[in-house]
């Protein structure tokens, strides 16, 4: 047939009134009769012949109807002016004479349309609505032409067959399970209804079942490319059959699977059922996914793997401690998985020594001989950062071995504070080793320092005395777990005339409030002291309960004093403080401080080098007191935490203690040059003098050495740039 052309002028002549409904922005249904008209015809819009598109006619014989309206007929035309500057009418080219039609002033809604539809049509409204689905599927889906889609699919889809099983799988779509006998196994469209339609496909096999009728089967595959994300948001499944469409009814009992199950579902159909090659590599892919196994030891090569802890450290990441054996190197990938979440451990992780590993296996004639080389660093230690388990989400490790696909091993992880479950970490390695510098450095170093710690609070207060919390100046003792001797340092306190009359506020952790609390009290009564005890949550050093009793009182100045710290003389705080408003209040004072034996432990803080190998140093360690003379104040690069008066405000204002260090040398270090940067220096007053008990830090006291490498490489991460751009 000859193209068919719509003049350019066409005389005006009666038009019938036809029935329209909208379909998206874009487009309208239009319903007619006439004598005869092609299945794809040309419609002018408006009556403007250049305003035109080309549209699929679907038609059908109206039994009895005069002969100029012997055929029904339904086409998709483009949607008239919004502004109503058009005619409201259609041009219709067909062979002979162009067709004209004018639309009705109102569209009719979708289902009042359907339903006219329905009655005008008769028996062909199936093939009708039929035609007029693909119609309607062809080209991108709107809402409204998948309204219309839906409407029409309740009113002719036949049943199909249910669906009885369904099931989740992260990140791969839904798992459906149930029986037909119209689809046959490989990829299919479908037309999902969940109050409202949208498109999908499903990667199916089919398998025999002995309980269906003839010509039934059951099925099973994954639902892909789809809105939903739940399986209980399906309501029913649309598709097309060989004999029309077809709707498969979600099952009013249905099994839903858990998540985890998912792939070992997939993975009994694939064992039981047929699909072509592309679907069962799609669904085998998809079926290799954890399932609460451990696959690891199900392996027939020479790799195995187990796990000594595993720890979340809250808010911070996952602690990993545990062993790899792959003496032939198979496994080209471990991963850390939770969820949505994963973490390649293998790029992150340091291999040390497990000889005890090696012995294992050893006697084992299936990995004997692959042990020929003796190598004993099967074990790992990794922190995987900001990988937190997810709420009804197991913890797994994935590995990809070469030739089978990933294997999996289940972890079951405790809870834990930061810095103890490092601090056990520290515990476990020999401190003369390499390897433990390596994992404090790669592993223990990094956690720290990510870690959000939860800062100490003061739960409790109780005041000794006419106690000013506003007061001028104010003394800050701060206690950590360790029994402190108290009755003498009070006695100096009560002894020095300067100190005496100041508010002193004792910060003590919590758990040992209650001793502490009363030894306080009874010193406080019996030398009149103004003293506030303060019971801080949260303290793991002296650093802690120093950080809780500056907040839980209001002084201007503050004067810190460690509870590792021991008065040596009166008229110590008078010194300092004079030297401290000397600098206009705008500096941190601290005294020598000493070892017991009256040598020098810290005399300034100084910067040493030049570039990226300036550092900050100590250099009077343990010489003689008489070593420094008779110096005045001085500028220091940092301060003493240990003692000294500084501004509260200031305090305040750099927040206080860093909490990501084991040690309280690096926290008060650090306080000090976050101080400095603020426009607070520090200042080394040399004839005031203060014992300081070294303590050891950690609760291991063999991984001291290590806690301070950990310590020192976290703090050099943090600093290293600004101390090298340093002056002075």
């Amino acid at each position: 047939m000859s193209e068919v052309i719509v003049p350019e002028r066409t005389s005006v002549s009666p038009a019938p009134i036809v029935a329209w409904t909208p379909l998206g922005e874009n487009a309208i249904l239009v319903r007619s009769a006439c004598d005869a008209i092609p299945a794809k015809v040309p419609v002018a819009v408006d009556g403007n012949p250049r305003n035109r598109a080309q549209t699929m006619v679907l038609s059908w014989r109206r039994p009895g109807a005069e002969p100029l309206a012997a055929t029904g007929f339904l086409c998709l035309a483009p949607a008239p002016s919004v502004d109503n500057s058009g005619t409201g009418a259609l041009l219709i080219g067909r062979p002979g004479r162009p067709l004209r039609l004018i639309l009705a002033a109102k569209p009719q809604p979708l289902q009042t349309f359907l339903s006219e539809l329905a009655e005008d049509a008769g028996q062909a409204f199936p093939s009708v609505v039929d035609g007029l689905l693909e119609v309607l599927l062809t080209g991108a889906p709107n809402p409204r032409r998948l309204r219309a889609v839906a409407m029409l699919l309740q009113t002719v889809a036949r049943p199909g067959g249910f669906v009885e099983v369904m099931g989740a799988l992260e990140g791969d779509g839904i798992f459906l399970q149930g029986w037909t006998s119209d689809f046959a196994a490989g990829r299919l469209k479908l037309l999902i209804a969940h109050g409202g339609l949208s498109p999908a496909h499903l990667e199916a096999g089919t398998f025999e079942r002995g309980d269906l009728g003839e010509g039934a089967r059951g099925f099973f595959g994954l639902l892909e490319d789809c809105q939903v994300q739940q399986p209980g948001e399906i309501e029913r499944l649309y598709f097309r059959g060989s004999d029309g469409w077809r709707a498969l009814e979600v099952y009013e009992r249905y099994v839903l699977l858990e998540p985890i199950t998912v792939p070992g579902h997939l993975r009994d159909g694939l064992a039981r059922g047929t699909a072509p090659q592309t679907t069962t590599d799609r669904l085998r892919r998809a079926s290799q996914r954890f399932d609460g196994r451990d696959t690891v030891c199900l392996l027939e090569e020479p790799v195995r793997a187990g796990i000594d802890s595993v720890t979340v450290v809250e808010d911070t990441g996952v602690l990993i401690i545990g062993w790899l054996f792959d003496p032939e190197r198979r496994v080209d990938a471990v991963t850390l998985r939770s969820g949505g979440q994963s973490c390649a451990v293998d790029r992150l992780w340091t291999r040390v020594q497990r000889p005890d590993v090696t012995a294992a296996f050893m006697e084992d004639p299936r990995f004997g001989p692959a042990l020929a080389a003796r190598r004993n660093s099967h074990g790992f230690i990794v922190f995987a950062p900001k990988l937190l388990p997810e709420p009804g989400q197991p913890l797994h490790l994935a590995f990809e071995v070469q030739g089978t696909g990933p294997a999996f091993l289940p972890l079951e992880p405790n809870r834990a504070q930061a810095r103890r479950a490092l601090e056990r970490v520290l515990g476990l390695l020999d401190p003369r080793s390499s390897t433990a510098n390596a994992v404090v450095e790669r592993q223990i170093a990094p956690a720290l320092q990510a870690a959000e710690i939860v800062p100490p609070r003061a739960v409790e207060t109780l005041d000794v005395g006419p106690f000013d919390a506003e007061a001028p100046l104010g003394l800050v003792i701060g206690l950590d777990h360790r029994q402190r001797e108290l009755s003498a340092l009070f006695a100096l306190l009560a002894m020095d005339p300067e100190v005496r009359p100041l508010p002193i506020a004792i910060a003590a952790p919590s758990e040992s409030f209650d001793r502490v609390g009363a030894e306080a009290r009874r010193l406080a009564r019996f030398y009149g002291l103004s003293v506030r005890l303060v019971a801080v949550e949260g303290v793991e050093d002296a650093c802690d309960a120093l950080e809780a009793g500056v907040r839980a009182c209001r002084f201007q100045t503050v004067v810190l004093l460690s509870g590792a710290a021991q008065i040596r003389m009166p008229g110590w705080l008078g010194r300092l403080e004079r030297a401290y408003r000397a600098r206009g209040g705008q500096c941190v004072a601290s005294p020598t401080l000493l070892f017991e034996d009256d040598s020098i432990r810290w005399a300034g803080a100084w910067l040493e080098g030049e570039g990226a190998s300036r550092r900050i140093a100590n250099r009077f360690v343990g010489y003689p007191l008489d070593a420094v003379g008779n110096l005045g104040p001085m500028e220091v690069a940092a301060g003493a935490s240990e003692c000294c008066v500084l501004s509260r405000a200031a305090f305040i204002e750099v927040g206080g203690f860093a909490r990501n260090y084991f040690t309280t040398a690096e926290k008060g270090l650090d306080l000090c040059l976050k101080l400095r940067m603020a426009g607070s220096p520090s200042l080394w007053v040399p004839d005031v003098e203060v014992y300081a008990v070294d303590d050891i830090e950690t609760a291991a006291p063999h991984a001291g050495a290590l806690a301070r490498l950990a310590d020192r490489t976290s703090f050099d991460r943090r600093w290293a740039l600004a101390i090298s751009n340093m002056k002075g």
